[in-house]
This record gives structure tokens, sequence and C-alpha cells, in this order.
């Protein structure tokens, strides 16, 4: 029996450091858990607040911008340039302007020439000549080449221009001896003595004056018929006989050449 209890109270006794043990080991794991969970814990916290900390900190880098927020930008500084030389622009424009606006009132008026205005046109063709160098003034100018109207100053030739018609060759005729009492007397006698330059002036009916310069001295056969065609300006042609080629003053009787006085218009 002492055997027997001997044995239970060993029994028991390695039951008891049996569970004293298995307490110890349990305690020691719960300790290692412990150490793990508090240093784990310990990092992930630690790690997120440098990570805030970092957010809030770190300047703004480029990575972090909004592109929307970027373009936006763009687009308002391209707008305000743009606007910016819209305004320089009319500004230099309205500066020009006025400054053409100012030279336009300090220049003098300018008025249309005269020799290439277009005239009025009269309803009655007489006309009134006028030669200073020669001492001739308003001599009537009428239509046609009889003796008739030839005796009341000098002629128009029928079918050649007008001075206020533009390109006309206004062709024009009389006597060198003419007719004694008459206007037509010597009334172109003193025709060669006209020299390139001298002034001859037309007046019409209404009042309008053309002024000519002798522009050419020529001398023609009487059949010769171009000198009455259009010459490309406004010109007047003097016509009177003389007896021959450079024979001016002998008065008759053949009169076999004609002689020309042409001027041209220059206002």
């Amino acid at each position: 029996m002492q055997l027997g209890r001997i044995c239970c109270m060993g029994e028991r006794s390695r039951i008891m450091r049996g569970k004293r043990r298995s307490r110890l080991y349990a305690l020691v794991a719960a300790a290692c858990l412990a150490l793990f969970g508090v240093l784990f814990l310990g990092v992930s916290v630690f790690g997120a607040s440098d990570g805030l900390l970092g957010r809030i900190t770190d300047p703004v880098t480029t990575s972090d911008r909004d592109p929307a927020s970027d373009f936006a930008g763009d687009e308002l500084q391209r707008a305000s340039e743009q606007e910016a030389n819209f305004v320089a622009g009319a500004r230099q424009a309205a500066a020009e302007q006025a400054a053409k606006e100012e030279v336009k009132k300090e220049a003098p008026e300018q008025r249309p020439d005269e020799a290439t205005a277009q005239p009025a046109i009269p309803s009655d063709t007489t006309m009134y000549l006028t030669i200073p160098a020669l001492d001739l003034y308003d001599i009537p100018v009428l239509e046609g080449r009889t003796e008739a109207v030839l005796s009341q100053g000098v002629g128009h030739l029928p079918g050649t221009g007008f001075p206020w018609i533009v390109g006309s060759n206004t062709y024009i005729a009389g006597h060198r001896l003419g007719y004694p009492g008459t206007v037509s007397d010597h009334v172109f006698w003193g025709l060669p003595n006209l020299a390139v330059g001298d002034e001859v002036i037309l007046e019409d009916s209404l009042g309008q004056t053309y002024t000519y310069q002798v522009s050419e001295i020529f001398e023609v056969t009487p059949n010769d018929a171009s000198v009455t065609a259009p010459t490309g300006s406004d010109v007047v042609s003097l016509q009177r006989c003389i007896e021959n080629y450079g024979e001016y003053w002998t008065p008759g009787p053949n009169w076999f050449v004609r002689y020309v006085v042409r001027a041209t218009r220059v206002s």
C-alpha cells in the first residue's frame, strides 16, 4: 500500500510539473506575441505618420498637379496675350489713321488739271482766237472756209475737232492779206513770226478758255490733207498761204504752199 501511495504521489508530482511547464510555455508564447504586436503596430503608426507629414509639408511636385488645371491656366494666359496684342494693334491703327487725317487737313486742296478736265460742250461753235505775240485778240473763229466766213475773221475747217473734245486737232485757216476794212485784213500775215513756245488761246461761246503753246512749224502742199487729222493730243493748227517753200513775205499771186503753225494744249 505504501508503494502504491508513493507511486500515486510521484504521478501526481509529474502531472503538476507538466501543468506548470505548460503554463510557462503559454506565458512565454503570449509574451512573444505581445512583443511582436507592439513592434509591428509601432512601425505602421510611425510609417503612416511620416507619410502624412510628408504629404503636408513637402512642396507640390509636377506629378501631383492636375493636368486640367494646367491647361486652363495656359489657355487663360494665351487669351490674355491675344487681347493685349489686339488692343496694341487697334491703338496703332487709330494713330496711323489720325496721322493721315492730319496730313489731309494740312495739305492744300488740289484742283483738277484744267487741261484734262472735260469741259462743257457749247451749242454755238463760234470761238475767239488770241495770239499775244502777234497782237491779235478775240478774232472771231466761224465755221466754214468760204470768203463770206473768212472776211469776218478766220474759219474753222469743217470736219476737224474742237477744243472741248479731247484729242482734237482744231484746224483754223486765215488770210495773209484779207479784205481792207474787215477783221480779215492781214490777220495771219505775221504767222511766220511765231516761234516754238509762243502762246495761242481759244475761247468758246460759253467763256471756257483753252491755252496752247506753239510746238512745231512746217510747210505742206495745198492737197496734203494729213495736217488736218488728229495727232493723238489736243492741238490747234493755224494755216495761211505762202508763195512758195520758204517764201513768206511775197504778197502773191500764186500761193503755192500752206504754212502751218501747230500748238499743243497746256491748260
